[in-house]
């Protein structure tokens, strides 16, 4: 009688990318303080982009699918917009598709296997979908109002651990508070690249990252049509030939807004 109990006090919220439906997101990410480009210094870079999120038919096991496409592309360095092309963003972010659960959960995924060619916190090739269109997974047997649940998504070679707290459940939306956390370690070149062979590199970097935010599901369309997630970097850099430690700081600020859906 109580497990009854408990899962009538449990409301299941799921997805819904109707075959054809196209949303469309705008998506913002910007980094303030040491940015690993242009051999490294404290500044202010930001990405825009507008993504188009279109549900497609079942795939071959009755899995539901998204096809993902970016339509629009900014960088701005320090104020001033890089001369990219769209074209050029479309070589590490190409038209996605996705096979996922009805709860947010990604299955599989075309996307390619490339690496950025600047290691930045939430900027994955292979979880493009995580910073658009499906940033909360929920969990099947249901939410309930002011109890946390948990889930996590691998980003570059480390973990992020999300904890959502549900602060509003009505039949029409579905209010979240959000806290992150990661940690990761990568060896750097003397010019601030990643690289994997130890005998390229001239420091190692270790990071912790920690933010919060808030998080909008419409329950009615069934998808997140609000996201703010803002988090800080904290780095130590060991030089491997003095062993000489220094420290970086870097704030991110994701934001998401579904623009509508036609």
């Amino acid at each position: 009688m109580l497990n009854l109990l408990v899962a009538a006090a449990l409301t299941p919220i799921s997805y819904s990318f109707a075959v054809g439906r196209t949303v469309d997101y705008a998506v913002s990410v910007k980094f303030d303080g040491f940015v690993p480009i242009l051999g490294g210094k404290d500044g202010v870079f930001e990405v825009d982009m507008n993504v188009a999120a279109q549900g497609a038919l079942p795939d071959s096991e009755g899995r539901l699918r998204t096809v993902s496409e970016l339509k629009d592309f900014k960088v701005t360095v320090n104020g001033a917009v890089l001369p990219l092309e769209l074209v050029s963003a479309t070589e590490y972010f190409p038209k996605t598709t996705v096979s996922m659960s009805p709860f947010g959960a990604i299955l599989a995924t075309d996307a390619p296997d490339k690496k950025l060619p600047v290691r930045l916190p939430g900027l994955d090739i292979k979880r493009f979908p995580d910073i658009t269109y499906l940033p909360i997974e929920f969990p099947a047997e249901g939410i309930e109002s002011g109890k946390p649940f948990t889930f996590k998504k691998l980003f570059g070679d480390s973990m992020v651990t999300y904890e959502v707290t549900p602060t509003s459940i009505t039949d029409d939306a579905v209010e979240m508070a959000l806290k992150v956390d990661q940690h990761y370690e990568v060896l750097e070149d003397e010019h601030k690249n990643v690289v994997t062979d130890p005998k390229e590199a001239d420091a190692k970097v270790d990071t912790d990252v920690a933010g919060d935010g808030t998080a909008t599901f419409s329950r009615a369309q069934g998808i997140v049509t609000k996201l703010r997630i803002s988090a800080v970097a904290n780095s130590k850099v060991e030089d491997l030939a003095t062993h000489q430690i220094g420290t970086r700081k870097l704030k991110t600020l994701l934001s998401i807004d579904a623009a509508g859906s036609k």
